[in-house]
């Protein structure tokens, strides 16, 4: 995998914010080839970090890289393997993001589903952004669709067709949505 991207982007993430040193010299290691777990490991020990600290280290240098890939609205195929690339080399576990920064989760998803829902129409593009963002916190279908279901209240209260808004509502919730338009 070719991470030259990755140490740009760890560049500017560490003049944003500042890094820990054994933090600096992981991300100095990402671009330079096969054993890098092993090399993470023997920094780690060399630091004496335990698993807890480096894994809220870790989530946070990824958190850092998302927010970044988000910055333009787009997260292409290759922010998508990064990401995938990073959880994998940090052992980050389905669940982690969400355990750990619920809150900065939260607020991402639903900054980034009110530029989505804005204009009260879903495209294609724009439906596909939207299983990008589940799929980088590990978030199921469910959770996904009821971050959603706000966003497309609102939209649905503006006079959206709910067909435009890529959402699932149960037969229950879309009629007391259409009652309250009414």
């Amino acid at each position: 995998m070719k991470t030259s991207h990755l140490t740009s982007i760890f560049n500017k993430i560490n003049s944003e914010i500042t890094l820990p040193q054994y933090l600096q010299e992981i991300c100095n290691i990402i671009d330079k080839g096969d054993s890098i777990s092993k090399r993470i490991d023997a920094i780690l020990f060399d630091y004496d970090i335990n698993d807890s600290i480096s894994k809220v280290d870790f989530l946070q240098l990824i958190f850092a890289y998302i927010k970044i890939s988000l910055e333009d609205g787009i997260l292409t195929i290759h922010e998508r393997e990064d990401i995938k690339f990073l959880k994998t080399v940090f052992r980050i576990q389905s669940g982690d993001f969400f355990f750990h920064n619920r809150l900065d989760v939260e607020h991402t998803i639903a900054l980034e589903l009110s530029k989505i829902y804005e204009d009260n129409f879903i495209t294609e593009e724009e439906a596909e952004f939207k299983i990008g963002i589940q799929e980088i916190f590990d978030l199921s279908f469910d959770q996904m669709n009821n971050y959603s279901k706000s966003k497309a209240i609102v939209s649905i209260k503006e006079g959206a067709d709910v067909k435009d808004l890529d959402i699932f509502f149960t037969y229950d919730e879309y009629f007391k949505v259409r009652s309250e338009v009414k």
